[in-house]
């Protein structure tokens, strides 16, 4: 005779998600307007300046940036892999971030690539993360030369 199992440890499994971002090859602009680029994974949609910034500076954060608020991703690459690590709820809006000026601001920041629908890969598509759970195949395009709509 067997029982079910009791309790168990949970799965060893960190929440987030990961894929694909790829950049379209002729599309980079100069380097003097690159000084920043980031996965953001964001729990509201729309988002307008006011939401940004209280969303990554609130505790709990409502916006969370990858690879960290003090780093970027490379430049000029035609694609990266990423693993985002974050807290299980559900994202409504994923996308590549450009910091385009110095200093930082709504007016130095643009959505450049968002995880989109496969028709109009302009519209989000929300991201939901479980507990225990890593979401595989969130992928993003970018082309700096076709802006996705901006939010803010």
């Amino acid at each position: 005779m067997s029982c079910e199992p009791g309790l168990s440890p949970p799965p060893d499994v960190e929440p987030g998600f990961g894929g694909t971002v790829y950049f379209e090859r002729a599309s980079w602009p100069p380097a003097d307007s690159l000084y920043n680029l980031w996965i953001f994974a964001s729990q509201v949609y729309p988002l307008d300046s006011v939401k940004i910034f209280a969303g990554l500076f609130s505790t709990p954060p409502t916006i969370f940036l990858y690879p960290g608020f003090t780093a970027s991703l490379p430049f000029f690459v035609d694609s990266l892999s990423y693993a985002f690590n974050l807290p299980a709820a559900t994202y409504q809006y994923v996308g590549v971030l450009q910091q385009f000026r110095e200093e930082i601001s709504v007016r130095s920041l643009r959505v450049v690539g968002v995880h989109g629908a496969g028709t109009n890969p302009s519209q989000p598509l929300e991201v939901r993360v479980d507990d225990f759970q890593f979401v595989q195949g969130v992928n993003i395009r970018v082309n700096f030369h076709k802006l996705p709509p901006q939010p803010f």
